[in-house]
């Protein structure tokens, strides 16, 4: 019951982004990718505090954009807030392309 209520209460408040990331892999510990632009540092840390409140692990990787997405596609890093589309098409295209890496919604 627990485990539930931890997944309805995030997914409220992230709209289903981060709960599935942790949900799907069944895990104690997200962590997150922070590319040192200052909206991204900050939504960031909103979510790692309301993880840390539920009672989860939290990690943050301090990480350029196309080491964030090589991160994902091999699991390294399981959330990233900041894809900024059109311009990061480049960096995500192969990985999206080759289902290693999917956009849950858009953040803006």
């Amino acid at each position: 019951m627990k485990k539930i209520l931890k997944t309805v209460v995030i997914s409220a408040f992230f709209g289903f982004t981060v709960p599935s990331v942790a949900v799907q892999a069944n895990c104690n510990t997200v962590t997150f990718s922070d590319v040192g632009w200052t909206d991204i540092t900050a939504t960031t840390a909103v979510s790692t505090v309301i993880l840390d409140a539920l009672g989860y692990d939290t990690e943050i990787k301090l990480l350029s954009v196309p080491v964030t997405y090589a991160s994902l596609a091999k699991g390294d890093v399981d959330v990233f807030l900041g894809n900024w589309m059109p311009t990061m098409e480049g960096d995500i295209a192969a990985y999206r392309d080759a289902g290693s890496v999917d956009t849950v919604r858009e953040n803006l």
